[in-house]
């Protein structure tokens, strides 16, 4: 089940936490022991899948919560940056990818958890609405408020550094 799902909950979390995949492979990490020791406790009720994904989503919202949203530093963003030895790229597309990679996480750094969440599942697992609300516990008409948000601090952001 790790192997299965390990990639997807940690390309969520990833995007969840603004793009640390460190911190993202431990929440990730640390949800998997939740789900293992918690699987009694599984209802039937929907879905497996929604219901790890769930416990994926809370154990970054509380990490979120014990760092008190800190902003990306530059130490976090070396972490992140793309390994230099890869002979599949060329230097100029290894820089290109990298700072793509810098200004996502700096663009997502200044939204909400609940707002990147939304952005992650609309426009990256292209995820509907009502998925959305769904996955985050919420009514359609507050994944809608939340995308609009985001999307508006994201277009202020972008002028301000264009």
């Amino acid at each position: 089940m790790f192997r299965e799902y390990q990639p997807r909950y940690l390309s969520y979390a990833t995007g969840l936490l603004a793009g640390d995949r460190q911190a993202a492979e431990d929440v990730v990490h640390e949800a998997f022991l939740a789900i293992w020791q918690q699987a009694g406790s599984f209802t039937g009720n929907g879905s497996a899948e929604g219901w790890m994904r769930r416990i994926v989503r809370n154990k970054a919202v509380d990490w979120c919560r014990k760092q008190r949203e800190v902003p990306i530093t530059p130490a976090v963003e070396a972490r992140h940056t793309v390994s230099a030895y890869d002979t599949r790229k060329s230097p100029f597309d290894m820089a290109a990818q990298t700072d793509a990679a810098r200004a996502l996480r700096s663009a997502l750094s200044i939204l909400t958890v609940e707002q990147r969440e939304a952005v992650w599942l609309c426009y990256f697992e292209e995820c509907s609405i009502k998925q959305i609300a769904a996955i985050a516990g919420c009514p359609e008409n507050t994944v809608k408020t939340r995308l609009f948000h985001a999307r508006r601090l994201l277009r202020s952001s972008a002028l301000l550094a264009g």
